[in-house]
């Protein structure tokens, strides 16, 4: 079984988005080649600059972006929208960036009181924020990670100053991320950090990449990225390690499909959100939204959240090429403020609905082959309804008369092709 590339956030003192950048570019990231890549994205100039630097005890890498003179001073939503829209990156990177980007725009509205998309941008009003966002998403591509894990978020005190005035050291923008995104805030301890310590940027970016659970893996690289604030209590810097986990590669998967004779899908993305404020009608819609719009399955976990709060875990299967539409729709179609996305292998059955002789008639059916040989038969419901109406039946009844006469119709063809 070989082993699949898997990242870790180590949170020491806190997460911003170019903190993030500088400790993926202290992980092994090349410079130019994030360069390159965000020009693709960046409708303005810019230039990254990488310095050394020490956080107590902890050499650390520092990050600072400048534009060019012709640079927009400040955008809105609708520029961030247009970037990702008018951007040459992959599609599944698109719909990764535009997903941050609406957990970022639902958070500041919650925040603010506002609808989403009328609150004023002042200091995520920057081309950085647009690079912070669609470094995180490209780096990880770079660094060749799959997965990525992190620790809880540090609480920190005291307060911080921005151009909304004073407010508390977490953002109201952020509190509402960790809130909606349900992440794991760490709300005491030895070495607390003042001041401002994870911005609603960096909430943003974890709150949808990152899983806050446990994993084993064997370390590669490790990057420090420092933040502007000199704190070495704890130190200002987001540790980032790069390792490898024993997991299923795409020839892995091919392999255990040619061996039951299915088939195997290596282009799908898996989208998930936590929703605690949706009625069940309101999500049937977005169920069926959803498998009108392109998806190959969705459906609905119940779940616990805060406070024991009944909740559902809403889950969609798509191919890559779908998840940009998708995740827009379930930001549309639901209250979620963050969506995760990982990519995800599938053995499929050869499946197909045909017309089968029964007893009353030809009738509709799902046929499930494996290696070629019928392996199960299911009635159509709807088929078996008009039926059960016709005849006066019970829709049992009816349902195992078409599944019991198909079958054997299928069973039959079987052993004359086997001669």
């Amino acid at each position: 079984m070989n082993n699949s590339r898997i990242a870790y956030l180590d949170i020491i003192g806190g997460v911003s988005g170019d903190m993030l950048l500088a400790a993926m570019l202290d992980a092994g990231v090349a410079l130019e080649s994030l360069e390159r890549e965000l020009t693709k994205i960046v409708p303005d100039e810019f230039q990254l600059t990488v310095s050394a630097t020490r956080r107590g005890s902890i050499d650390a890498v520092h990050l600072e972006v400048s534009t060019g003179a012709d640079a927009r001073e400040f955008l809105d939503w609708n520029d961030f929208r247009a970037a990702v829209e008018n951007s040459s990156l992959p599609r599944r990177e698109r719909a990764l960036i535009a997903s941050i980007f609406e957990c970022l725009r639902e958070a500041e509205a919650q925040a603010h009181g506002t609808a989403p998309g009328d609150t004023r941008l002042h200091e995520l009003g920057t081309i950085d924020t647009l690079i912070d966002i669609s470094g995180a998403v490209i780096g990880m591509r770079l660094l060749g990670v799959e997965k990525v894990y992190a620790s809880p978020l540090p609480a920190s005190l005291g307060v911080a100053s921005s151009s909304h005035g004073i407010s508390p050291s977490i953002a109201p923008a952020t509190m509402a991320i960790i809130q909606s995104a349900q992440l794991p805030l760490m709300v005491s301890g030895g070495m607390q950090p003042s001041g401002e310590s994870v911005t609603p940027t960096g909430a943003a970016i974890i709150a949808t990449l990152a899983d806050f659970q446990s994993a084993e893996m064997t370390i590669k690289s490790i990057g420090y990225g420092a933040g502007a604030r000199q704190s070495d209590n704890p130190p200002n810097v987001l540790g980032f390690w790069v390792g490898e986990t024993r997991g299923f590669s795409t020839r892995r998967v091919d392999t255990i499909a040619g061996a039951i004779g299915v088939a195997a899908e290596s282009d799908t993305t898996l989208i998930e959100t936590n929703i605690d404020d949706m009625t069940g009608e309101q999500l049937g819609h977005v169920l069926g939204m959803l498998m009108k719009s392109g998806a190959r399955d969705a459906w609905l976990t119940p779940i616990q959240m805060k406070k024991n709060r009944p909740a559902v875990l809403l889950s969609a299967l798509m191919s890559d090429e779908d998840a940009y539409s998708i995740a827009s729709l379930i930001f549309v179609e639901t209250t979620s403020l963050g969506l995760r996305l990982r990519s995800v292998d599938r053995l499929v059955a050869d499946r197909e609905a045909v017309n089968a002789q029964t007893r009353f008639g030809d009738a509709r059916v799902k046929v499930k082959r494996i290696a070629g040989r019928v392996m199960q038969v299911a009635p159509e419901y709807d088929e078996c309804a008009r039926i059960a109406l016709e005849h006066g039946l019970p829709l049992a009844e009816v349902m195992d008369h078409v599944r019991a006469d198909a079958r054997k119709s299928f069973m039959q063809s079987d052993r004359r092709d086997g001669d």
